[in-house]
């Protein structure tokens, strides 16, 4: 069975002619599914990106317009299919700036371990006491992002 399942996606949204660089969280579930019933497993994933294109499409609509007005780039920069560092990810939300540490894990792109901690040492600290973080190889340093942080619970900000 395959349970439901939050899913941390992160994007970088750049127009290099005004020099600038934004980033984005998304946050949304992944509906379970039957594991034996194909059909079951492909509808989960395309309902998790059709809510991950809605909430992009909100951020780049309603959001960043108001910050940085014009066409950016956009970039998938990683994706944690586990539960984060720190709680504030956990809410259901959204809608705020968050100071997001990332790091990559021995997987590759687009799989990375993330989360909120006052510094560096702590955010690797929780990581490591976290079995299924530390599954994922996670590889330092971290970097630190300001965050725009967006679920499918709440609309912008």
């Amino acid at each position: 069975m395959g349970i439901p399942l939050d899913i941390y996606i992160l994007y970088r949204l750049q127009r290099e002619e005004a020099g600038c660089e934004h980033f984005l969280l998304l946050k949304v579930e992944r509906p379970g599914f039957r594991n034996a019933i194909e059909p079951e497993y492909e509808a989960a994933i395309a309902t998790a990106e059709h809510k991950q294109a809605h909430l992009l499409s909100i951020y780049q609509t309603q959001v960043l317009p108001h910050e940085c007005p014009g066409k950016h780039l956009l970039a998938r920069v990683g994706e944690l299919q586990s539960r984060p560092v720190g709680e504030e990810l956990l809410e259901d939300g959204g809608g705020f700036y968050v100071e997001l540490w990332v790091a990559e894990t021995r997987f590759g792109h687009p799989w990375v371990v993330m989360g909120t901690a006052r510094n560096e040492e702590e955010f690797w600290q929780r990581v490591e006491e976290d079995e299924d973080l530390v599954s994922l190889g996670a590889i330092r340093p971290a970097v630190k992002r300001r965050v725009w942080f967006l679920t499918e619970h709440r609309k912008a900000g």
